[in-house]
């Protein structure tokens, strides 16, 4: 196993993570502001308003998308069990 090798494989598991991640992240943070703007404007100084929507959301995401979500982890792992025995020579 060469260091182009783990580079390459480094890489492929930081863009299946990032694949992964984005789309709950990017809704979470989307709720947020949101959530935030419409807090400051109604003066409500709720704290659970936030995190609890943020968490419903989060979970409706990974019920509905969360087949594709895993779908560049599975991959990825696929991959590593594959070339398993050829890299660890």
């Amino acid at each position: 196993m060469n260091e182009e090798f783990l580079a390459r494989f480094l890489l492929l598991a930081t863009l299946a993570s990032m694949k992964s991640a984005a789309p709950p992240l990017i809704a979470a943070a989307l709720i947020g502001f949101i959530v935030a703007l419409f807090q400051g404007v109604t003066q409500i100084q709720d704290q659970s308003l936030p995190i609890t929507l943020k968490i419903l959301l989060v979970g409706m995401i990974f019920l509905f998308f969360g087949a594709a979500l895993a779908k560049p982890i599975v991959t990825l792992a696929d991959e590593a069990f594959r070339i398993f025995p050829t890299a660890s020579r």
